[in-house]
């Protein structure tokens, strides 16, 4: 499983419970949560990770044309390490 994938599926784990009336996070959610909590918006969070506007926008938006290193770049730009992170959640 690659590191995305891997990421998301322990942020899911974390964040949702059996019989939960909410539906599971998409990387879309978790990147504007993460953006929210940083105090950005999608502008800022946009030229810090080197990519359009639209991108953050289509990303937070829920569009799944939207490539895993992309991703990685906007994760990267909140300060997010996936390994470590993926690593903590999973254990």
């Amino acid at each position: 499983m690659n590191d995305m994938k891997k990421f998301c599926n322990s942020i899911n784990t974390c964040f949702t419970k059996e019989n939960s009336t909410f539906d599971k996070l998409n990387m879309g959610d978790i990147i504007s949560l993460l953006r929210l909590k940083s105090q950005m918006t999608q502008e800022e969070l946009a030229k810090k990770a080197n990519v359009s506007t639209q991108t953050i926008k289509r990303l937070e938006g829920g569009k799944k044309n939207v490539s895993d290193i992309t991703c990685r770049v906007i994760l990267e730009a909140l300060g997010v390490n996936i390994s470590k992170l993926t690593k903590l959640l999973d254990d």
